[in-house]
């Protein structure tokens, strides 16, 4: 079964011309005015002005009239759960079929989005809806999933009130010491995840530890990256506070999620290592409204994001000035505030708090193709990339607002989202 919406010339031909007001390549440049993307076999095959663009025979014309033109938006941090809910013991309390199908109807919300792409930095359900999506059984973004993450015990991702052998169960690889670690690392692995994701510090949503609270020793961390770097996968790790950030580097892990609590020592560390970093950073306005209605928040939560709030946008401007590579992804998991669908918060926050709009578009498409490792296929309006577009209704680089009003999507060539113009 194939959710593709397209009409059925516009299917049957293999050859398509998507015209536009403008069209963002995601490179940096300057925007293209009244610009064109063709599209041969799935795949980009000449983007530029209109009037330069030739018209191969046979070729559908799609007219989006005045809108923006732009690669498919890139998630590189987000958890598709199927949870509605803050209570921590929601995955316990709901039935599994019940997650599953939430999970499965929050693909499709990312993908109509715009988000053509995601990397998925923890659920026990990713691996499968990645198969799903990818046998045509659902609409979904590509998905790159770490599967169950790596935690220490007592460290963040151990769900602190319940027994171990329940907290294995629901999805987390506990591990200590570093042999312990390597059978973790080679546990994810076996399970076909496509990153491991670690936590070497503390967090905002866990009971007992807190941000600054560094987890996993140097060697603990080498060991994990090593399993995954010997067979070209790719470390993530969850770091809010300053020695858990440099203790992972050292480690030799590839990407920084969360960092609120940086320090100049680690902007010169990520440089020097070329370490990418995902500062979640719609969570600032997640968590200023949660001020005003925390919904079911526990209490420790509530605390911790008080903490964070004034630190996260110092640590994202001091990253970002001195040049760091920043991607973009606002860890949504489908809660109120922070559902799937909404995913475009986390540029229009980035803008909002002083990143330059175009900055933010490639931290978004480029950079979110880098971070993951994927920039050969996708993340750039380039010949010989995937086709992965979307058109935003209006100009992102003069009202981020825009990228909320996604009126097309193409994935790999197909269209799987259009409004009326």
């Amino acid at each position: 079964m194939r959710y593709y919406l397209e009409e059925r010339a516009e299917a049957d031909s293999e050859i398509k011309i998507l015209r536009a007001g403008r069209v963002i390549t995601g490179t940096g440049t300057e925007p293209i005015k009244d610009g064109a993307v063709v599209v041969e076999g799935g795949k980009i095959k000449e983007v530029g002005h209109k009037s330069r663009v030739k018209r191969p025979a046979g070729a559908i014309e799609i007219d989006l009239k005045d809108a923006t033109l732009m690669p498919g938006m890139i998630d590189a941090h987000a958890h598709i759960i199927g949870v509605r809910s803050y209570n921590p013991a929601e995955t316990i309390v709901t039935p599994h079929d019940l997650q599953v199908l939430r999970a499965a109807e929050d693909c499709f919300k990312l993908l109509k989005a715009g988000f053509t792409t995601v990397r998925d930095c923890g659920s026990d359900i990713a691996l499968s809806l990645k198969r799903a999506i990818n046998q045509g059984v659902i609409p979904g973004p590509s998905l790159y999933a770490a599967g169950r993450p790596l935690s220490q015990t007592a460290g963040h991702g151990d769900v602190h009130f319940l027994p171990r052998d329940e907290v294995v169960k629901h999805g987390v690889l506990l591990c200590d010491g570093p042999d312990d670690c390597r059978r973790a690392a080679r546990e994810a692995l076996r399970d076909g995840s496509d990153l491991i994701k670690v936590s070497t510090t503390g967090g905002v949503g866990s009971e007992k530890d807190n941000p600054w609270e560094p987890q996993f020793t140097v060697e603990e961390i080498k060991a994990i990256t090593y399993e995954a770097h010997n067979v070209g996968k790719r470390v993530a790790t969850h770091a809010q506070g300053a020695q858990g950030i440099k203790n992972a580097i050292i480690g030799g892990v590839d990407t920084v999620e969360h960092g609120y609590l940086l320090d100049e020592e680690c902007v010169e560390m990520m440089l020097e290592h070329g370490t990418y970093f995902v500062p979640t950073f719609a969570l600032v306005e997640v968590y200023k409204r949660a001020l005003e209605n925390p919904y079911d928040m526990p209490e420790y939560r509530l605390r911790k994001q008080r903490m964070c709030l004034e630190a996260m946008p110092k640590s994202l401007m001091m990253a970002y000035r001195a040049g760091v590579k920043i991607a973009t992804g606002p860890d949504y998991f489908g809660a109120p505030l922070r559902e799937h669908g909404q995913n475009a918060d986390e540029l229009i926050a980035m803008t909002k708090y002083g990143m330059k709009p175009m900055d933010v578009i490639v931290a978004a498409t480029r950079n979110g193709a880098e971070c993951i490792g994927i920039e050969k296929d996708v993340g750039t309006l380039t010949e010989g990339k995937v086709a992965d577009i979307i058109a935003v209704a209006g100009d992102p680089l003069q009202e981020m607002e825009a990228v909320r009003r996604v009126c097309y999507v193409m994935k790999g060539g197909s269209t799987f989202h259009k409004t009326s113009f």
